[in-house]
């Protein structure tokens, strides 16, 4: 083979090279968003309970205490349409009590949900959200303090008719409270992963797809998480998807 034949085959093979490099890694996504997104995800605490409604205990691993989710309620409903997702979660933990008293409840059980009217004329579940939901418990403001990343335990229809599921993030403060960070109402799902490069958690929504899996990386700004990355995994590779924001309120 000729000097100039041996360089035309070079060329060819490094931009095939160049070209499968491309196929499998947009532009647009950095090498360390793809490493941050194949993180496996720590181990969840938090207990999805349908059809097994009962008293949370203080002493379980997930429990939500009281304070935690009033502050939760009381937060949420300052942020954009919130007020709607307030209303739910306190409509949700009135409709498990009355269906945890059965027959004794002055409220019909059994259509998808009790009356909203019933629920509110006799108080129920007005001091028992917590009971309605489930929590991780991680640092993830690296301050000493285990947070709470919170999701609905039970299945109800005024929060989960959207197919998807409920997450908050209460992060501790200098107050020693804790402070809303994160609210989305309709979430893939939410998992943490330990960045040991960075040496810090990084919170991470991924949808499992026919075709790939999406992951959307949070990071904390100003006290909120803000979708910093989306990376769609698929056949052809690595590439970028459009950021969405968390929803945090009703449509």
């Amino acid at each position: 083979m000729s000097r100039r034949s041996k360089s035309a085959s070079l060329l060819i093979v490094s931009s095939l090279a160049l070209i499968s490099a491309c196929s499998q890694k947009a532009a647009s996504v950095s090498d360390d968003d793809i490493r941050v997104s194949n993180l496996e995800p720590l181990p969840s605490i938090a207990k999805s309970m349908i059809g097994e409604e009962r008293q949370i205990k203080p002493s379980e691993p997930d429990y939500v205490p009281e304070p935690i989710a009033q502050s939760l309620k009381a937060q949420a409903a300052k942020w954009p349409k919130g007020e709607k997702i307030a209303g739910a979660l306190s409509f949700c933990s009135g409709a498990l009590v009355a269906k945890r008293l059965g027959a004794k409840s002055a409220c019909e059980i059994y259509s998808i949900e009790p009356e909203r009217s019933c629920i509110e004329q006799h108080g129920y579940g007005k001091n028992s959200i917590g009971q309605s939901l489930t929590a991780d418990r991680r640092d993830l403001n690296g301050d000493g303090v285990k947070d709470y990343i919170i999701s609905d335990r039970y299945y109800c229809f005024s929060l989960s008719a959207n197919a998807g599921s409920v997450y908050f993030v209460m992060l501790s403060n200098s107050k020693k409270d804790f402070t809303l960070a994160y609210a989305d109402w309709a979430s893939s799902g939410i998992v943490v992963v330990d960045d040991k490069v960075k040496g810090e958690p990084v919170l991470i929504e991924q949808a499992e797809k026919s075709y790939g899996k999406f992951s959307t990386i949070y990071e904390l700004r100003d006290s909120k998480y803000v979708a910093k990355a989306c990376i769609l995994n698929d056949e052809k590779g690595y590439s970028a998807c459009p950021l969405r924001e968390p929803q945090s309120g009703f449509d």
